[in-house]
Parts: structure tokens; C-alpha cells; sequence
């Protein structure tokens, strides 16, 4: 069914602490959107789940006044969500709340990303957040291609779980007198509220800080190299070489050489957000004398969810 001649889809971003939902209409206007509790299934529980998602569509379509049959299709992006298991899951529950019939897409949140940034599938995303992957697909072809994105405890290079975790090695290093000091050390110190670098050790292990937790210390890293700081510059100097190296295997896989220029869009809060970081990987780009154009571009993933459902349905007529 259509509202105003124009078809309506949701759009949800299931992150691991938040879901970001819309339903907008083909024209990509916003007719409501909401936050709700985490409904990625590596994150949360069933029933968290289930309450999420039930949540997000009930609210969407009250608060737009649109009755649920009158949507056209709900797409879900979410971290791992293109393991067949993931999408069974998924797919039930949402079908409990929408129904059988209704057109379902269950996806990455690269795709929904890649989407948000280029407004449709071709071409190459590079995310540096929390953690890190690079993710391609060639509409000429159907096919699709990644690298990376195994998670922190088996890779995530140039991802700000190992800018953050490459501090604190650092700041060990200098006080093992392996490396010249650091003012790393002193701002890693501050931030944490520790007496001397000796209690990082209890600070990682005892108190279980984690990923997002080591994460959340890349601003230091920026910060201390725009300062001038060595150790901070050749953080950013390798986990941005880390970062790049990740786009030749993709381009490769997918790509004919020597061909026409591809898109290549940068995610996540290192790369739109912190410009050395970003000029060391661009640079790391650029040395790879590959055929791309880099794409610098706010954009939501939400609504990338929504144009996503868009295309797809696009391809059914």
C-alpha cells in the first residue's frame, strides 16, 4: 500500500547499546523515527529483543498514524546479521509483529551504511568505529566482498579499539623504557584517574573494561598527536596502514583492474571525525594505485536502512 502515492518502509540500526529506527516513505521524508533498547542478538537477549523491535514498530506506526499493513517493507541492519542463523532469528521475530507477508530484509549495518553514504550498493565502505571491517559489492555483478571485521580478540586493525589499546601498550612500553617517554602517559593516567601507568594492569583486567571501554581513549591518541607526540603519531601511522591495506583484497575480488573509478565511502567516528587519522589512511589509499574515489559524508545509517528496503523493492517490479 502506498500513503500519498508514495511507498512506506521502516529502517532499523540494531548497534550493541541502541537501535536507531525510522519509517520513512519512498522519497526518503521521515514521517516518524525513535531510540530504543539494543536488538542485535550478539548484544541482547530474546525477549530484549522481541521488545525492541515490537517496540520500535508499534511506536513508528502510531506515532506516523500508519497502520502496519500499510507498510511496504522493513529492512534491519545489524553486526553479524548476514549469518543464516542471525536472519532466522530475526526474521521470526519480526514477523510476529508484522505479519507473513510483509517484504523483510535482515543485513549487515555495512550495507545499510554503504547505502546511507552512496545511496545504493556499488562500490566499497571502509568503518573505523569501535571496530573496524571493509565491506564491497558490485551491482554489475550481485557479488560482495569483505576483510576484516573478525572482532577485537581476532583483528579489528585501525578500528579505535586498537588506536585505544595501542595507547595503553605504549604508554607500558615508556615505562619499561622500551620507547622514549610519552605524553600518552600522562593523559592516559588523567582520563582513567589512575596513580601511575603500574595500574592499567587492574584496570583492564580486574575492573572488566573492555572493547568499548579501551575504545573510547582514541581521542587521546588524536589529541596527543596533534600535539606532536611520536607515540601517538605512530599509532595513527600503523593502524591506518592496517586500515588500508584492508581495500585491495575487496577492489580485487570485485572489481576489474584498470576499470572505471569506484566509490569508496568512509564510516565510523576515526575516519569522519578525526583528520589525521583520516589523512594517514587516505594517504594508505592512495598508495595502493587503485582506481577509487573517496566519499567523506555524514549520513545515517537509519535512513540507509530505509533507502536499502527502497532499492530492494525496486528490483521486484
Amino acid at each position: 500500500m502506498t500513503i500519498d502515492g508514495k511507498r512506506i518502509v521502516i529502517g532499523v540500526d540494531g548497534g550493541a547499546t541502541k537501535t536507531n529506527a525510522a519509517l520513512c516513505d519512498e522519497a526518503g521524508t521521515v514521517l516518524s523515527r525513535g531510540q530504543f533498547p539494543s536488538s542485535n542478538p550478539h548484544s541482547a537477549s530474546e525477549d530484549h529483543v522481541r521488545n525492541a523491535l515490537h517496540s520500535a514498530v508499534e511506536t513508528l506506526t502510531r506515532e506516523a498514524k500508519v497502520p502496519i499493513e500499510s507498510v511496504d517493507g522493513i529492512c534491519l541492519g545489524m553486526a553479524g546479521a548476514d549469518r543464516p542463523a542471525d536472519k532466522s532469528f530475526l526474521d521470526k521475530i519480526i514477523r510476529e509483529k508484522v505479519g507473513k507477508d510483509m517484504p523483510v530484509v535482515i543485513v549487515n549495518d555495512a550495507i545499510i551504511a554503504q547505502v546511507a553514504v552512496l545511496g545504493r550498493l556499488h562500490g566499497i565502505l571502509v568503518i573505523s568505529g569501535t571496530g573496524s571491517i571493509c565491506f564491497g559489492f558490485n551491482e554489475d555483478t550481485g557479488k560482495r566482498s569483505r576483510a576484516g571485521g573478525w572482532g577485537h580478540l581476532l583483528d579489528d586493525e585501525g578500528s579505535g579499539y586498537m588506536i585505544g589499546l595501542s595507547a595503553l601498550r605504549e604508554v607500558l612500553r615508556s615505562y619499561d623504557g622500551l620507547i622514549p617517554e610519552t605524553s600518552l602517559t600522562q593523559a592516559v593516567v588523567e582520563e582513567l584517574k589512575l596513580n601511575d601507568p603500574t595500574d592499567l594492569v587492574g584496570w583492564t583486567y580486574m575492573q572488566g573494561n573492555g572493547k568499548t571501554e579501551i575504545a573510547a581513549l582514541a581521542p587521546l591518541v588524536e589529541r596527543e598527536a596533534e600535539r606532536g607526540d611520536a607515540a601517538a603519531l605512530g599509532i595513527f601511522d600503523r593502524q591506518a596502514a592496517d586500515l588500508a591495506v584492508l581495500v585491495r583484497p575487496v577492489y580485487e575480488r570485485l572489481f576489474a583492474p584498470g576499470g572505471e573509478k569506484v566509490s569508496i565511502a568512509l564510516w565510523g567516528g576515526n575516519l569522519l571525525h578525526c583528520a589525521p587519522y583520516r589523512e594517514r589512511f587516505l594517504k594508505g589509499v592512495d598508495s595502493l594505485n587503485l582506481p577509487l574515489e573517496p566519499v567523506i559524508k555524514e549520513a545515517e545509517a537509519v535512513l540507509g536502512a530505509a533507502k536499502h528496503m527502497i532499492n530492494e523493492l525496486d528490483k521486484k517490479q
